[in-house]
């Protein structure tokens, strides 16, 4: 074998040693890819979070740096399982017995009723028998002509005085959004100390509204939820337009129908126990 032959020999023998050595690069993307889905795999299988602060994600046990509750395991293997298994059912929380009774969830069926509206108001008077008071321009609808106000003055708090409106200003102030109202009171302030505030309300129905209680109201940021129970006995959030609120009652504008069942009493654990699961 001459000098030439011998020298191409061996650099073919190095080049196949080589290539066996060093895996390609497709190869090392293969396995590279391997890995993150195995990462990946373990990290979906589940998380640990808070009961109250469903937003609290961990990859192990412990508490909860919110509010020191233990945390609880959701399996999301499980969870898609079920899904699967349910996707024809309708969604929602289904609660059951035992947890309603343990968190003392009652069902409320929506109606229309009556509506008593307070609105509280702020002003001052004029004279012993003479009140100016401001109401926001929200308001407007509700008050009308000869409606009756109670109220006391800052120097008398305990001295509770009744009265009528007598006169109610068709514009509104740019800068506070109130309408200035006039009032004359039954009977003068014993005290009479001109320009002292006078405080009060006025109390108006609306008939023929849907109401519902405050406890089955969950405020969420800008938005107001009810979880509704569906056909299933689900429980699913609705979103609702608020209105009046009076000591105990919401008016509801829109988002509910009469013969709606709501739940009325800790939607914020209905509410947690929602976002665990995903809905």
């Amino acid at each position: 074998m001459n000098r030439r032959a011998f020298l191409m020999t061996m650099s073919t023998f190095s080049l196949v040693l080589i290539s066996g050595c060093v895996p390609s690069k497709k190869q090392g993307n293969r396995n590279n890819e391997s890995q993150v889905s195995k990462n990946e795999h373990a990290h979906d299988s589940g998380y640990w979070t808070c009961t109250m602060h469903p937003q609290v994600h961990k990859k192990e046990a412990g508490k909860c740096p919110i509010c020191g509750m233990p945390l609880v395991l959701v399996d999301k293997k499980v969870h898609v399982e079920t899904t699967e298994e349910n996707k024809n059912e309708t969604g929602g929380v289904q609660p059951t017995n035992t947890q309603i009774k343990n968190a003392n969830i009652s069902k409320y069926t929506v109606s229309k009723k009556d509506f008593v509206a307070t609105i509280a108001f702020s002003g001052r008077l004029t004279s012993a028998k003479d009140v100016s008071l401001q109401i926001y321009e929200t308001d407007r609808a509700l008050i009308k002509m000869n409606m009756i106000i109670s109220g006391y003055s800052s120097v008398n708090p305990s001295e509770i005085k009744k009265g009528k409106i007598s006169h109610i200003d068709n514009f509104v102030d740019p800068s506070s959004r109130t309408i200035r109202v006039s009032a004359i009171l039954d009977t003068g302030i014993s005290e009479y100390v001109s320009d002292s505030s006078f405080y009060g309300q006025i109390q108006s129905t609306i008939k023929n509204q849907i109401v519902i209680p405050d406890e089955a109201i969950l405020h969420a940021g800008k938005r107001d939820l009810v979880y509704v129970f569906n056909q299933g006995g689900k429980l699913e959030p609705r979103e609702v337009v608020l209105g009046q609120k009076n000591k105990s009652e919401y008016q509801v504008i829109s988002g509910l129908s009469e013969g709606d069942i709501i739940s009325a009493g800790a939607n914020f654990l209905i509410d947690s126990e929602a976002k665990i699961r995903g809905f």
